[in-house]
């Protein structure tokens, strides 16, 4: 039996976004991540899947984080989100595991009213 080809159309939004927004050519961009230019038009275009090593050379030669291609429900564009992230990035080591005990505590209570 033939194996099937599998697609990922969000996927290859996801890499021609980030490309645009970016001004790359498509010939920069596969240069940048030691790609040919015909397959990654063929994943922006035609959603073709990537392996997982493929996926991290295009990710981190775009530097952009890989969270929405596996977390559909990522709230990074959230303002809110970006604000939290931002005061997080200015905190020590003790001070984010005092943050997560507080929000685990905060879930734990949230996810189970007494």
């Amino acid at each position: 039996m033939p194996k099937k080809k599998q697609s990922n159309k969000e996927m290859g939004l996801f890499f021609k976004k980030a490309r645009q927004e970016q001004k790359l050519t498509y010939e920069e961009l596969a240069e940048m991540a030691g790609i040919s230019s015909r397959y990654l038009k063929e994943i922006e275009n035609k959603g073709k899947v990537p392996s997982f090593e493929k996926i991290q050379q295009l990710v981190r030669a775009l530097k952009v984080s890989p969270t929405p291609l596996f977390y559909k429900d990522d709230h990074t564009d959230n303002l809110d989100y970006k604000r939290l992230e931002a005061y997080l990035s200015q905190c020590s080591e003790d001070q984010i595991a005092t943050i997560l005990a507080i929000v685990e505590a905060y879930l734990r209570t949230y996810k189970n009213p007494s």
